[in-house]
């Protein structure tokens, strides 16, 4: 009975566009109800349906779309001193789940096969070796040691996916990241309007709020990571009802970084994008680029129209209240100078770092002001104060695999990916990006990805009936 069940969802649902697509909206929709109200209503729903499909259709890929709405979807924001059951206890369980799965198929016999992973091996070791020095943390803030172990946690996630994954993946990835896209910008666009509702005379782009699982502009990091799949669908889309669903996604996408009115999301974002689409430009046909840009001419002029006729100050609100604030005033420069007297105190702390918990000080956190540590708001800066010289080979390593792994696929993809890896590289150069949550817990999903699938069709090939 249940083989002849596995047998007909397989030839059904199997390599189905269409229904992996719907799959990953569907999550979203939860995503977003447990986000507003309850993080039990995601987190029920997409875990029970993931654990179906996973072993209904004996394929890891079923889990993608769970972690990242799991990922996205915690709207109560983070306080140390209270330990977060509603999440850490469906996860865990989704996670025990994940790795009976594994243990089932034997799959920790790929391990072999993975490639490209010494470099996060060594941030991890690194960003360890400090805690044995570190006292910096309290009883109080005794969760902060898990801080120490997050790399590890990040590679073990990589280990994880890259010997679960099939070469099928690819497609509900893509899927998956764009329709998260999505939710973000529903969650930024929610909590701007309940901004607004409490002071309707100010500006509705005026606000730096937050969303629970991250601040407004990290959200504008990861949308900035999560562009280039989207660019992705629309350069593999032969048909313009595909070419139309992802432009859609990629105005919505603008529209998210726009209200993060988060600067670095703004010039990275904006810099990206117009990167991305002189790709599109030189990777499409003629015929199909008139449709594309005669699309996004329209949706532009739509836009355009809508802000002038609400507000015809809003272009000039927008611009004075992003960038009328000079660098030093945000106080970059005094979080790069007080990390880098961290790691120069001794040779210790030069070779080894000073760990993740180096400075404690009273920071605006989701619900006031609040003791924390520090973050540098630099790639480099952070890796080079929590794990020292040690750690940056390691970074250095890290980066060389991540674009090495892009540079054994074919042009298209590496073009690309590459385009996405780099802008928000640069963009962590002066904000919070690696190490972070948020960012490392796509990338691995990307990497182990990359790592697995060598066919990189989204259409072509693939059913696109459900009945």
């Amino acid at each position: 009975m249940f083989l002849s069940l596995r047998k007909k969802c397989k030839e059904k649902l199997n390599n189905n566009y269409f229904f992996e697509s719907f799959l990953c909206f569907i999550f979203c929709v939860f995503g977003f109800l447990g986000w507003k109200f309850n993080y039990l209503f995601v987190s029920i729903p997409v875990i029970t349906i993931s654990v179906i499909l996973l072993w209904l259709l004996n394929d890891f890929k079923y889990a993608i779309p769970a972690i990242l709405v799991l990922l996205f979807s915690y709207g109560n924001g983070f306080v140390v001193e209270e330990f977060p059951f509603d999440i850490v206890i469906p996860v865990a369980i989704f996670v025990f789940i994940l790795i009976l799965f594994t243990i089932k198929n034997g799959n920790f016999k790929n391990i072999k096969s993975i490639k490209k992973n010494i470099g996060m091996l060594i941030i991890s070791v690194a960003f360890i070796i400090p805690i044995f020095w570190s006292n910096l943390v309290t009883e109080e803030t005794s969760v902060y040691y898990v801080m120490y172990f997050s790399w590890s946690l990040y590679y073990i996630l990589f280990l994880l996916l890259c010997i679960n994954l099939k070469k099928g993946s690819f497609r509900i990835v893509v899927f998956a990241f764009s329709w998260i896209a999505m939710l973000i910008v529903c969650e930024l666009a929610s909590e701007l309007y309940a901004c607004y509702l409490t002071n309707t005379d100010r500006n509705i782009l005026s606000w730096w709020y937050y969303i629970g699982w991250g601040l407004c502009n990290e959200a504008g990091i990861v949308l900035c990571f999560i562009m280039p799949f989207i660019f992705y669908e629309m350069y593999k889309a032969k048909k313009l009802p595909f070419t139309l669903v992802s432009l859609i996604k990629i105005f919505i996408l603008l529209v998210g970084i726009l209200i993060t009115e988060s600067r670095g999301a703004l010039l990275f974002g904006g810099f990206e994008f117009t990167c991305l689409l002189i790709v599109l430009i030189i990777l499409k046909t003629p015929n199909k680029l008139v449709k594309v840009f005669s699309i996004i001419l329209v949706l532009e002029i739509s836009l355009i129209t809508m802000l002038v006729v609400t507000d015809y100050k809003l272009f000039d609100d927008v611009m004075n209240g992003i960038f009328s604030v000079k660098l030093d005033d945000l106080g970059r420069k005094e979080i790069w100078y007080g990390g880098i007297d961290c790691w120069s105190e001794n040779a210790r702390n030069i070779i080894f770092g000073s760990g993740i918990i180096s400075e404690i000080k009273e920071l605006n956190l989701y619900r006031g002001m609040a003791d924390s540590f520090v973050v540098y708001h630099s790639t480099v800066i952070e890796t080079m104060v929590s794990s020292g010289i040690i750690g940056l080979i390691g970074l250095g390593i890290h980066f060389g695999e991540k674009y090495s792994q892009l540079k054994c696929k074919n042009i298209p993809v590496f073009i690309i990916f590459g385009v996405g890896y780099f802008v928000v590289d640069l963009y962590g150069l002066i904000d919070n990006t690696y190490g972070m949550y948020y960012y490392m817990v796509p990338l691995v999903i990307a990497m182990a990805t990359f790592n697995n699938n060598d066919s990189f069709e989204l259409f072509d090939n693939a059913r696109n009936d459900l009945f």
